[in-house]
């Protein structure tokens, strides 16, 4: 028991400051919270917090408090005593948006929820509290559907126990025609902060959680970076070959990450409408041999942290099984695999 306890107190680090308005007044009640984490705390009477994190996380610190804007800091453990000021947003009217040719906003918030919620059991069981908030414009010269949020999106899944508070900052579905059909759309992205917190425990959730976690993209990259492939885990193909991994990734450590190197750019063999970027390479895997997927790296560097979460998002993209996980599948990024767990209890 002493040995653990010792452990906990040696990994624990503390972040800690004051939330101030512009007239330097405190805030009470700010939220401070590690974005895509369950760890989150609220500022005192005075605007101070104190923020404990168990096991250091590569994340964004985030400061919110309604009405202003939030403040956003990219390595919060470089410097843990962390104070800010935080300003007003500036009081706007939300858009009415006239579109031609009549897609309804039933049929844009249809769309919307199914990719950004998801198509999956977890998905379809997500509810957004304050669908009201969204507004929606379609470019008919893109066939593009943006959507976006004057206020955070609040989740509940309770498929896998949690309530999400989303700030959505970018959402974008492209179409190949003018169309609003889920057939007829081509790429989608959204971007924003998370804050997750825990409102089902129980043993049946804790199951699903799992269940989401294996064959994700965070199961993918932890396996990675420690070497773990085979029949029950991971294959790797190269245009429909098995691939030996260690000929296509470096893996160092780089500090509290570790740092992946993909070693084979496929660039001259692609075009991708008439541009280049300046790196492009693509796998295909195959997760306990039925879950297939390819994943397309645009860059040939990556950071992992050890929780498996891949820290240069945007460089990294999805088809089949692992372009269907939206938020609906979405777990913290402090979620701790129960496989995991089991083996470092096995260590001790």
């Amino acid at each position: 028991m002493f040995f653990l306890l010792f452990s906990y107190v040696a990994f624990a680090q503390v972040i800690q400051g004051a939330v101030l308005d512009e007239q330097k007044k405190p805030l009470p009640g700010a939220t401070v919270y590690l974005d895509g984490t369950t760890i989150s705390t609220l500022t005192d009477s005075e605007g101070k917090y104190y923020l404990v994190v168990k096991e250091k996380i590569n994340s964004s610190l985030v400061i919110s408090y309604l009405g202003y804007n939030s403040v956003f800091i990219a390595n919060p453990f470089e410097n843990n005593n962390q104070n800010v000021t935080l300003s007003l947003k500036p009081e706007a009217l939300k858009e009415v948006v006239i579109v031609k040719n009549g897609f309804s906003r039933k049929s844009m918030l249809n769309i919307f929820r199914e990719y950004f919620l998801g198509r999956t059991v977890a998905g379809k069981s997500c509810k957004i509290e304050n669908e009201d908030e969204i507004s929606f414009v379609y470019d008919y010269d893109n066939n593009l559907l943006t959507a976006s949020s004057s206020v955070p999106l609040i989740v509940n899944n309770e498929y896998l126990g949690y309530k999400i508070k989303f700030d959505l900052y970018e959402f974008s579905l492209k179409f190949y025609k003018k169309s609003i059909k889920s057939q007829d759309a081509t790429q989608s992205l959204f971007l924003g902060t998370a804050l997750f917190s825990e409102v089902i425990n129980d043993e049946k959730v804790k199951s699903r959680r799992e269940k989401v976690y294996q064959g994700s993209s965070m199961h993918f990259f932890k396996n990675l970076t420690n070497a773990i492939w085979g029949k029950d885990d991971f294959l790797l193909f190269r245009k429909s070959f098995q691939a030996d991994p260690s000929q296509f990734f470096k893996v160092e450590d780089n500090g509290d990450l570790k740092k992946v190197t993909i070693l084979v750019n496929d660039l001259k063999d692609v075009l991708l409408a008439g541009k280049k970027p300046k790196f492009y390479s693509v796998y295909n895997v195959l997760y306990k041999k039925k879950e297939q997927s390819q994943i397309i790296f645009k860059t040939n560097t990556l950071y992992i942290d050890n929780f498996g979460n891949n820290l240069n998002v945007k460089d990294v993209e999805y088809s089949g099984v692992l372009s269907t996980k939206k938020m609906g599948d979405l777990l913290p990024m402090n979620y701790k695999s129960q496989a995991d767990s089991k083996t470092n209890l096995k260590q001790i």
